[in-house]
């Protein structure tokens, strides 16, 4: 299989992941087997099928998507750090004075840059940069949290460096995210004594690369990094679980909580840890709907709202960035079904059908061993406000009632539990 046939660990996506691949750490895989089928799948109605997909494709091109198709997801990197909202040197900081250097303004003109899409997709917001100035050929995908997670997470601002180690993680297999994050860790781990590394420290660009390298080979330092930041926090004992940036296991993506904190909930609360693709909930802090510092219990319909639209999404298998193409959500995804299965699926359906994803999968967490205390945010995030804005402060009782009342709009248990959330019934979902 190419590197273009991997599973992503953040992404989800089953293909064209060239940056975030899964990696199957010991667990036995030896092999990846692909399947190629021999029937062509019909359409249920064709000719209408085709004439909404080109109508849905003129829509993409307007401007809930441009910036996907200029610069790429890298475009929100300076205005996350004008909000204070960029992680910097493992969430000590919201904002990284070189951010400049990484953003995609000036890598556009430092380097030969190319854009790729999926089939036919009218977006193409997948970017890519020659390495250096000197190099004509564009192979390197740069995402804005590859960015930020081997960049201002770690304090890097060398641009050459940052691509370097994006490289570095797609021929080795690593996940971005997961790995800028347990290594960032591990910085500041080793600047406070508890660990001993004394090659590896914040904004050293040769540490970057050594951890990675190591942390693939499970050599040296790597043995611990590869387990993630949880395992490493809990290997290292004392106050390292204060501040390893995980929840659940996952490794936190490029949202700082403090500046967004409905997207804060949304992370604490998610089935499968810190991804930004299950939940949304940064949209109502940018948008305005909410005062992204503090947004009460407002911050919890946008959280069910938007893990909802992430579950209906993936489940119909069409691309996250469309969905500010769609005025009228469940009514339009209600209609694409119908075209190609021919189901006759109500919007209100597919509403429901969406709740009860997001409850099957908190009722397998659950079976799994899942403990109440799983859902929150690191300690340092619900003790310190940010260095740079003293409103971006979490307060540990204010946020632990937001999760009571996310649970309670749920239809769950005071506790979390969703033991009384029965499945759908009646045919809602085909």
């Amino acid at each position: 299989m190419s590197d273009k046939d991997v599973l992503s660990f953040h992404y989800g996506w089953t293909y064209q992941t060239p940056a975030r691949n899964f990696v199957f750490e010991n667990r036995g895989v030896a092999t990846s087997v692909a399947v190629r089928g021999n029937r062509r799948c019909e359409w249920a109605h064709p000719q209408a099928l085709v004439e909404y997909s080109r109508a849905l494709s003129q829509r993409s091109f307007g401007p809930a998507t441009a910036k996907y198709r200029e610069l790429g997801t890298a475009a929100n990197l300076l205005a996350f750090n004008r909000l204070h909202a960029l992680p910097t040197r493992n969430f000590q900081r919201g904002s990284f004075p070189e951010a400049e250097q990484l953003a995609p303004e000036q890598l556009s003109q430092a380097r030969a840059r190319a854009r790729k899409s999926c089939a036919a997709c009218t977006i193409g917001c997948e970017h890519l940069y020659a390495l250096d100035s000197t190099s004509g050929s564009a192979n390197v995908r740069v995402e804005y949290e590859s960015l930020f997670a081997l960049g201002s997470l770690c304090g890097i601002s060398d641009a050459q460096a940052v691509l370097a180690a994006i490289k570095q993680c797609d021929e080795l297999g690593l996940d971005t995210i997961s790995a800028g994050g347990t290594i960032a860790f591990a910085m500041e781990c080793a600047e406070r004594g508890l660990l001993y590394a004394p090659w590896l420290r914040f904004g050293r660009a040769e540490a970057l690369a050594r951890a990675l390298d190591e942390m693939a080979a499970r050599r040296g330092l790597g043995e611990l990094l590869a387990e993630g930041s949880r395992r490493a926090a809990e290997a290292l004992g004392g106050e390292a679980a204060a501040f390893a940036p995980h929840v659940k296991g996952l490794e936190l993506p490029g949202y700082e909580p403090r500046a967004l904190q409905t997207m804060a909930l949304g992370l604490a609360v998610n089935a499968r840890g810190a991804d930004h693709n299950r939940s949304g909930a940064y949209e109502a802090d940018f948008s305005g709907q909410v005062d992204r510092r503090n947004p009460g219990l407002a911050a919890v319909q946008h959280v069910v709202q938007s893990e909802d639209r992430a579950a209906l999404i993936d489940s119909l298998i069409f691309c996250k960035f469309l969905r500010g193409v769609l005025a009228d959500f469940y009514g339009e995804c209600s209609r694409m079904l119908h075209l190609v299965t021919g189901w006759n699926v109500t919007p209100e359906e597919l509403r429901l059908c969406a709740r009860e994803i997001v409850n099957a999968r908190k009722r397998f967490n659950q079976r799994a061993g899942w403990r109440a205390e799983e859902d929150t945010l690191p300690p340092r995030l619900l003790e310190q406000a940010l260095p740079e804005d003293e409103r971006a402060r979490l307060s540990r009782q204010q946020f632990a009632g937001l999760i009571r009342a996310y649970y309670r709009a749920r239809g769950w248990s005071e506790e979390g539990m969703c033991d009384e959330c029965e499945p759908l019934s009646g045919g809602a979902c085909p």
